[in-house]
């Protein structure tokens, strides 16, 4: 079966992410990169929304209206488009980025929010004119004093994996696109699963996962994690899989556009007020 592990690049300055999956002849690191597979950067630092539907944890026990709902069960789309639950679900990821987010609660919306970038090497352009949503280093993080009120600002600014995939309840159900927003405590084990795959040699489409659910208990607080299991590898289609990766990408391309022009807008604001303040 051929599952595309040892394509080769053609040389190109800036093949398209179809253009390095469809080639025959090149480096399986770029087309891991293009993915947000691998992050390339990390070599050399070394030394909004979408229109999909979301794949994700329940963690209410009621709706709005009171009625009971699955609880640790993940909530998916069927093929046609109902709300379904499942204790299990098979994930097939096409396409992983990064991205930054502070949510509001009092007003139920995103104050700041990033693009959705490759590696954590690209700069990570904000709505709020900034980068990161205003998240720093670790080390800056550290020499704060433990009373500091930036630090509770800064425990709001979440990080997320952005996988884009496709989801199916079961062997014989249909496929259908997702977007998931791993964060919180499933940032790592999506992390460690990805890491294994690089490691493996083995691209994220070529892969499908078996998604359940851990129960945790912290303090009085229950809630419930990604548990994730290789479930096969798959071949890559180029006739089926294509335009899905690529509607992917749509996705990816439409929000950073949206957010690049909220960032422009608030810089261009920030410039009007120092011009103002120097006259």
């Amino acid at each position: 079966m051929t599952t595309m592990t040892n394509l080769v690049i053609e040389s190109q300055e800036n093949p398209s992410i179809t253009d390095l999956v469809l080639s025959e002849s090149g480096d399986t690191d770029l087309i891991m990169a293009a993915l947000g597979q691998k992050d390339l950067s990390s070599k050399v630092s070394e030394g909004g929304g979408s229109f999909l539907p979301r794949l994700a944890i329940e963690h209410n026990a009621e709706d709005d209206d009171g009625k009971s709902l699955p609880r640790g069960q993940w909530r998916v789309k069927d093929a046609n488009g109902n709300t379904a639950y499942s204790k299990t679900v098979i994930f097939r990821p096409f396409l992983r980025r990064y991205m930054y987010s502070v949510w509001d609660q009092g007003e139920q919306t995103y104050s700041s929010m990033t693009i959705q970038a490759a590696s954590f090497g690209d700069s990570f352009f904000d709505t709020t004119g900034g980068l990161k949503c205003g998240k720093i280093e670790r080390k800056e993080l550290d020499q704060l004093a433990v009373d500091d009120p930036a630090r509770t600002l800064q425990a709001g600014i979440k990080c997320s994996q952005v996988l884009y995939g496709t989801v199916a309840i079961g062997d014989d159900a249909a496929a259908v696109p997702h977007v998931w927003y791993a964060k919180g405590s499933n940032f790592m084990p999506v992390s460690d699963w990805i890491k294994t795959l690089e490691k493996q040699g083995k691209l994220l489409f070529n892969t499908r996962a078996l998604l359940g659910t851990v129960k945790q208990k912290y303090g009085g607080n229950i809630f419930y994690k990604a548990k994730i299991d290789v479930k096969d590898v798959v071949e890559f289609s180029p006739k089926e899989d294509v335009p899905t990766l690529e509607s992917f990408i749509g996705v990816v391309n439409s929000h950073n556009s949206q957010i690049e022009d909220k960032y422009h807008e608030a810089r261009q604001d920030f410039e009007d007020v120092q011009v103002v303040e120097n006259l």
